[in-house]
C-alpha cells in the first residue's frame, strides 16, 4: 500500500483538532490515496490508490466529504497558521488575494448550483454564462524559492451562491463584497498583530469594503471602479470660520478623465503629471507612467481616504489601469507590484482544475458540497509546505527536474505532484511487497499519526 512520507504525516497533525477520531484516520487515507492516484482525483481512484478497492466499508471514506463532522473553518485557521510559520517572517506582512471561483457542475440535484458569469469562456463582447457552484476564495501570497512569481496558497473558502439559489437554501443573500467583509474581520481576529494586506479586483473595489478594512486595520489595494464618487480631501479653512465644518472638498473626476488631463498637460507642473517609475510586475521589470492623487471616498457610514493610482505602460502593450489603496503614504511602485501578484490566484484556480481534478468528484448533497472544492485546496496547500521543507531535497526532486522541458522554466504544481508521487512509489517498491500484511502495517502508520496529534 503506497504511504505518504513522515513527513507530511506530521504536517497534517496538527489538523486533528477539528476533526473526530475516526474521521481523521480516514481522511488522512482518503489524502493519502487522493494525492497519490493518477488520472481523475475520486474518493474510488483515491481508495485504488492504496490498496483499498476490496475494502467492504468503502463509504466510510465517501462520509468524510459529506457526512462526517469537521470544521472547515478550524481547518482553515489551522492552515493559515501553518503558511505563516512556513513562509513569512516575523516583521513580513500577510498578502491576502481574495476572488471567486466557478466551479463548474451540471445536474438537476447539485446542491447550490446556480448560473454564473464565466470569465474563462467569455470574450469582450461575448458574455458567456455557466452552471455550476461559486466559491469566494482567500489565498495567501507567499514567496516560493523555485519560482519567479509568488504563489498563491488558498486556506479560507466559502460559497458564495447567487439570490436565486439563496432564496431556495433559505439563507438572506450576500454580495460577494459583503461576504468579502465578513472574512476580513474574520482573517484580523485569526492574525490580530501582524500587518495584513488584501488584494482584490473590481469586483471588490467598493467602498463598503474599503471602509471595513480601514475599521480592520487591513490595507486594501484594488482596481477602481470608474463610476466611483470621489472627492478631494477638505482644503485649509480660514481660522475662526464659523458652520458645520465640511468632510470633503470639491468632486475629483473620474480616473480615466485624469488620465486625459495628464495628456493634455505638457508642463511639469500641475495637478495631473505622469510619473516615470520602474515596477516588477506578471514576471518582469516594466517602466511605467503613473499619476498618483489622494481623495476620500464617502459613504453615509463614513469617509475612507485613499490613493488613487493611474498606471499606463510606457510600451502601450497594455491598457491603462486604475489602481486605488487605502495606504495613502505608499509609493506608485508598491501598489503596482503589490497589486500584480493578485495573478497567482488565476494561476492556483487552473491548477486546481488541471492537476487536482477539482471538478472530477461527482458530489449533489449539501454537505459534501461544502467540503470538496476546500478539501482540495487544503491538499493543494499542505502539498506546496511539504515540498518546501522537505520533498526539495530529495533525490526523486532532482529526476522530476530533468525530466521538465525547457518551456518549464519554474518549478509548478505538477512538479511537486511528480515529486511525491515517484518519493512514495520507490518507498513503497523498496519495502514492501505489497500483502494484506503491508497494507495493515501502513494503516498502523496512519493510526500512529492520529494518536501522535491527540
Amino acid at each position: 500500500m503506497p504511504t505518504l512520507s513522515p513527513a507530511i504525516l506530521h504536517l497534517l497533525a496538527p489538523f486533528a483538532p477539528a476533526f473526530t477520531r475516526p474521521t481523521f484516520e480516514h481522511a488522512l487515507v482518503l489524502l493519502s490515496g487522493t494525492l497519490v492516484a493518477s488520472g481523475r482525483r475520486t474518493v474510488a481512484a483515491a481508495l485504488r490508490a492504496v490498496g483499498l478497492q476490496d475494502d467492504r466499508h468503502f463509504t466510510t471514506y465517501h462520509r468524510v466529504l459529506n457526512r462526517a463532522i469537521w470544521s472547515a473553518l478550524g481547518v482553515s485557521k489551522i492552515l493559515l497558521g501553518l503558511l505563516i510559520t512556513a513562509f513569512l517572517p516575523a516583521e513580513s506582512p500577510l498578502v491576502v488575494a481574495v476572488d471567486d471561483h466557478l466551479e463548474r457542475r451540471s445536474g438537476r440535484h447539485v446542491a447550490c448550483k446556480g448560473r454564473y458569469h464565466d470569465a474563462v469562456r467569455s470574450a469582450l463582447r461575448h458574455p458567456v454564462t455557466t452552471s455550476g457552484i461559486r466559491w469566494l476564495c482567500c489565498a495567501a501570497i507567499v514567496p516560493f524559492p523555485w519560482s519567479r512569481r509568488p504563489w498563491a496558497l488558498p486556506f479560507l473558502t466559502v460559497p458564495a451562491p447567487s439570490p436565486a439559489v439563496s432564496a431556495i437554501v433559505g439563507k438572506p443573500h450576500r454580495t460577494l463584497p459583503e461576504r468579502a467583509a465578513v472574512l476580513v474581520r474574520l482573517l484580523r481576529r485569526w492574525v490580530p498583530e501582524r500587518a495584513i494586506v488584501l488584494v482584490g479586483d473590481s469586483t471588490f473595489g467598493v467602498v463598503e469594503l474599503a471602509l471595513t478594512c480601514r475599521h480592520s486595520q487591513v490595507t486594501w489595494v484594488a482596481r477602481m471602479r470608474l463610476t466611483a464618487a470621489l472627492y478631494a480631501p477638505v482644503p485649509p479653512q480660514p481660522k475662526g470660520k464659523r458652520g458645520v465644518k465640511p468632510k470633503k472638498g470639491p468632486r475629483l473626476p473620474s480616473p480615466r478623465e485624469v488620465a486625459a488631463k495628464a495628456d493634455r498637460q505638457r508642463s511639469g507642473t500641475g495637478p495631473w503629471v505622469w510619473q516615470q517609475v520602474q515596477a516588477t510586475a506578471y514576471g518582469r521589470t516594466r517602466a511605467l507612467r503613473v499619476v498618483r492623487y489622494r481623495a476620500v471616498w464617502p459613504r453615509v457610514t463614513g469617509l475612507v481616504p485613499v490613493q488613487v493610482v493611474v498606471v499606463r505602460d510606457a510600451a502601450g502593450k497594455m491598457d491603462d489601469i486604475y489602481l486605488f489603496t487605502t495606504a495613502v503614504e505608499a509609493s506608485a511602485t508598491w501598489v503596482v507590484e503589490t497589486f500584480a501578484k493578485r495573478w497567482s490566484v488565476e494561476v492556483l484556480f487552473r491548477a486546481s482544475k488541471q492537476e487536482l481534478d477539482i471538478e472530477a468528484p461527482q458530489h449533489r448533497c449539501q454537505e459534501s458540497v461544502g467540503k470538496v472544492a476546500p478539501w482540495v485546496w487544503l491538499m493543494q496547500s499542505v502539498l506546496t509546505v511539504w515540498y518546501v521543507t522537505e520533498g526539495h531535497a530529495l533525490p526523486e526532486a532532482a529526476e522530476a527536474e530533468a525530466l521538465m522541458g525547457p518551456w518549464d522554466s519554474d518549478c509548478s504544481l505538477r512538479h511537486v505532484i511528480q515529486v511525491l508521487r515517484r518519493a512514495t512509489l520507490n518507498a513503497t517498491i523498496n519495502s514492501s511487497s505489497g500483502d494484506a500484511a503491508d497494507i495493515a502495517r501502513s494503516l498502523e502508520v496512519l493510526k500512529n499519526c492520529v494518536n501522535l496529534a491527540a
